[in-house]
């Protein structure tokens, strides 16, 4: 899916603004798009909608939307990646990193990411890679999911319910009513509606893949989406450094 793209483009680590020492906000890359994607610059007062390319740099903030049959994939910050499907609809809170000082090997010593998704799909791929804590959170009107790094996992929300398909790695759920934190094992889902979480009447249970066509095919989908997020790391490692313009 990103073969066009990942030859030529690299992911630079842009800082916006200032922060702690050692802790940093980023900029997002865009690397993928198909279709009608757009989005609205947070920072701004009065809100219009940007046509999303793969130059377009994103910030906590920012509303993130594909139309119907459209998609798109996001680098958010170094070892989290997001598949966008069609109608769906996002916002990024956070994009922070904490660094060990001015280092250089092993620099980062945390990565935090957090999305609310309003509508939709997305998968996000967090590499089994690097150092120190990697984690994304997902919040929705019902609660947070949380990914830790190594993980594959599915978030689709619609119709005032979520679905969690973990398909690899350590995921969690935490109802916005509180309680239990829910660990969501690999190979199974979840799913938490409107009236349950609100009446506190319904703890539902991880329930397998393999119980249900659709969390199959989200598990289908997650697997294609991080296959081809590994194909771009691949070839965004080992794409030749771009060439000096000053002659010798």
């Amino acid at each position: 899916m990103f073969r066009a793209l990942a030859a030529g483009i690299c992911l630079p680590l842009i800082f916006s603004g200032c922060g702690k020492p050692g802790d940093r906000a980023v900029l997002a890359n865009v690397i993928f798009v198909r279709g009608n994607v757009v989005f609205d610059n947070g920072k701004e007062r009065a809100r219009h909608s940007q046509s999303v390319t793969t130059a377009t740099k994103l910030s906590a903030g920012d509303r993130f939307e594909t139309l119907p049959d459209a998609a798109a994939a996001l680098s958010l910050i170094p070892g989290i990646f997001i598949q966008i499907g069609g109608g769906t609809e996002i916002v990024i809170e956070e994009l922070r990193v904490w660094k060990r000082g001015d280092a250089m090997v092993d620099a980062m010593r945390s990565r935090l990411a957090t999305l609310r998704i309003n509508r939709g799909v997305i998968r996000a791929f967090l590499p089994d890679a690097g150092s120190g804590q990697c984690e994304l959170k997902v919040q929705t009107d019902l609660g947070t999911v949380a990914a830790q790094r190594g993980a594959l996992v599915s978030v689709r929300w619609t119709n005032g319910a979520v679905r969690i398909v973990c398909v690899d790695g350590e995921v969690h759920w935490r109802s916005a009513t509180g309680g239990r934190v829910d660990d969501i094992p690999e190979g199974y889902f979840q799913d938490h509606a409107r009236n349950a979480v609100s009446s506190n009447s319904f703890k539902p249970e991880p329930t397998p893949v393999s119980d249900d066509a659709g969390a199959q095919n989200d598990v289908a989908t997650a697997l294609d989406a991080a296959a081809a997020f590994e194909e771009f790391i691949l070839r965004v490692r080992n794409a030749p450094a771009p060439k000096s313009s000053h002659t010798q």
